[in-house]
């Protein structure tokens, strides 16, 4: 089961700052570089665990190496305990939680239905085309953030569903959106361990993998982990955003900064299949790539009096085409996310 393609519309609606806050937004992630580039050097692969050490790139002061095994992107350092707590964690989770929070009721709402029930029901619906009863089910929701993936399989009439999180401040929104305790709190390393004893056949890692220290830890202990037959994933890739990004290093950078230090590619993921034993189920590749391209030369011209006057001309004309144009590259695997059911050899 293969889907294709994404409207882009309540990306744009959700997502403003991205336009309006872009020198606040590119010098927090300037901060987060400067944090990264103090870490241990990065000497392996984060999908597939080879050595790697020749330089493709260099962007925002880090360099990025394609792993020559896996064609995995890999930022050049280790994300630390030190990172990983000022990104995710009470020490710094406060910040990180504001761009994935509601500020009411009705914005929360919003975006759970525009950004995350699509996800939930393309899960329901590949499960039920693999002959599963997604409704009789238990699903877990690894690194569960502010709920909003939870609430989606909620809404869909998935109701057998807890989340987990490691955020206190994101677990707290989460549970007082819903009116009841949906998310539980754990300790950032216990997050493997947690893998390993969860009752629920359906896990899923919804933008989750790229974040954790030990993905490749987490995934064996999923597959060891007898209850569990299915995982649904969504990660970004190494897509065309990335060389838009490294073209516009004055613009906000969405795709490979802050907490993603690293992107998987399709090579990558095959990879990863392989070595855990996973097969495809369902795939869905959609992206944010023209979106990207539109938005930094939107912003590029405003940045100079010369050229503010095309801004308008632009987007005029850009605008209308960014579905098709990221259609295109979606059905080349060229999308900056894909979405993915995987099930286990053997199927619990």
């Amino acid at each position: 089961m293969k889907r294709y393609g994404k409207p882009s519309a309540p990306l744009l609606s959700l997502k403003p700052h991205f336009f309006n806050e872009n020198e606040e937004l590119l010098q927090r992630q300037r901060d987060l570089a400067g944090l990264y580039t103090k870490e241990p050097r990065r000497l392996r692969c984060k999908a597939c665990d080879g050595p790697i050490d020749t330089v493709s790139f260099s962007k925002l002061g880090i360099d990025y190496l394609v792993c020559p095994r896996c064609g995995h992107l890999n930022g050049a350092h280790e994300d630390s305990d030190t990172f990983c707590a000022a990104l995710y964690t009470e020490a710094g989770g406060a910040a990180y939680a504001r761009d994935y929070s509601a500020a009411d009721r009705e914005a929360y709402r919003t975006r759970t239905s525009e950004i995350y029930v699509p996800k939930a029901r393309f899960l329901a619906d590949s499960l039920a085309a693999h002959g599963e009863s997604p409704k009789a089910l238990a699903y877990a929701d690894i690194g569960a953030g502010s709920g909003y993936f939870v609430s989606a399989l909620r809404s869909v009439g998935l109701d057998n569903v807890r989340g987990y999180e490691v955020s206190e401040t994101q677990t707290a929104l989460a549970n007082e959106m819903a009116g009841e305790t949906l998310v539980e709190t754990h300790a950032l390393d216990d997050t493997v361990a947690l893998a390993g004893r969860i009752e629920a056949k359906v896990v899923s890692l919804i933008g989750v993998l790229e974040h954790l220290q030990q993905p490749r830890e987490l995934l064996a202990a999923l597959k060891a982990n007898s209850a569990v037959s299915y995982v649904y994933i969504s990660v970004p890739l190494f897509s065309p955003s990335v060389f838009i990004e490294a073209a516009f290093q004055d613009v906000m950078q969405r795709h490979l900064s802050g907490a993603h230090t690293h992107l998987y590619s399709e090579s990558s993921l095959d990879w990863t299949c392989r070595e855990f034993g996973m097969n495809r189920v369902a795939e869905w590749w959609f992206g944010a790539d023209i979106v990207d391209l539109y938005r930094n030369i939107l912003i590029r011209l405003t940045q100079s009096e010369k050229t503010a006057g095309a801004a308008k001309l632009w987007a005029e004309m850009i605008r209308p085409a960014v579905d098709g144009m990221q259609e295109a590259l979606d059905r080349r695997h060229l999308s900056s996310e894909v979405h993915m059911l995987l099930q286990f050899d053997g199927g619990n």
